[in-house]
């Protein structure tokens, strides 16, 4: 049986710091509209998809883009970084689980493109036998995430005690990220690319293209959230721009460095230096 906590925690369902809130000090809080941008997302509805960084100025050499992805627990909080994620047709991931234990996989793959991907996903056990084979479709500029215990909910030995790969095909270039969980514990599992990397499409214009980079899992509210670190390893200033995308494709809006929308442009991060977008508390610390 699915573990229910397992589902909620995949619900991030990329990308990612989750820190616990400063206790309550003789520090003065902003308030009104400074209020609304800084405040509690514990019980913000949880956002899930994609985040696209692209370079707009004319120097785009130095461009390092990495995510710590996490969720808070009252005081305590569980985090993991996230590597941006390779435009492949064929990924392989390692899969382990057991319900005795609470391990199970999510699986979050998304789809930039302007048309629709056809995947198939292939179990094979640690003998490198196929176990089971599923194939659907994943709209255009969407996300999914589900854990593979979920994937393959018609073969329950898998959600008992399973260990093998889980390989990933697409006849389009797909962006792929893995989750291990073990109860309310994760860490970030790289899938690992078995064909040619392409580069991000062009989703719209000044968005995607040979220069972006993708982070194939972001979520925010509900206790999670997610910290994108943009760092510039050139001799130049690089100018970025980072979009938000939905699982459903559509803009996602999300309060980074007390902003609330879907597209941070204008972006400029010093030659050597580093930016961070997270989502903050009142004190102006990552959250």
């Amino acid at each position: 049986m699915q573990n229910p906590r397992l589902k909620k925690h995949f619900m991030f369902v990329t990308v990612i710091l989750l820190l616990p809130l400063i206790a309550a000090t003789s520090m003065s809080h902003p308030s009104g509209a400074q209020q609304s941008a800084y405040h509690d997302h514990d019980n913000d509805p949880i956002k899930a998809g994609y985040a696209v960084v692209t370079p707009t100025s004319t120097a785009t050499a130095g461009l390092v883009v990495f995510a710590t992805f996490g969720e808070r627990h009252g005081t305590s909080s569980n985090q993991a970084g996230v590597l941006p994620s390779t435009m492949t047709k064929h990924a392989m991931l390692f899969v382990s689980t057991c319900g005795r234990l609470s391990r199970n996989l999510g699986v979050a793959i998304a789809n930039p493109n302007s048309s629709d991907a056809k995947v198939t996903l292939t179990l094979l056990d640690d003998k490198g036998a196929t176990v089971a084979t599923k194939t659907f479709a994943i709209t255009k500029l969407t996300q999914a995430a589900k854990f593979v215990t979920e994937l393959f909910d018609d073969h329950p030995t898998i959600a008992r005690e399973f260990v093998g790969t889980l390989d990933i095909s697409s006849d389009i270039p797909i962006a792929v990220i893995g989750l291990r969980f073990r109860g309310a514990n994760f860490s970030t599992l790289p899938a690992t690319n078995l064909d040619v990397p392409t580069p991000v499409p062009v989703i719209s214009t000044g968005v995607g293209g040979p220069n972006a980079v993708i982070l194939a899992q972001f979520a925010a509210g509900g206790g999670w959230g997610t910290e994108i670190v943009i760092a510039n390893s050139g001799k130049d200033p690089l100018t970025v721009r980072v979009d938000l995308f939905g699982q459903d494709g559509l803009p996602l809006v999300a309060t980074l460095n007390g902003e609330s929308k879907s597209s941070f442009e204008n972006i400029v991060v010093p030659a050597g230096g580093v930016v961070i977008l997270a989502p903050k508390d009142w004190d102006e610390d990552s959250d």
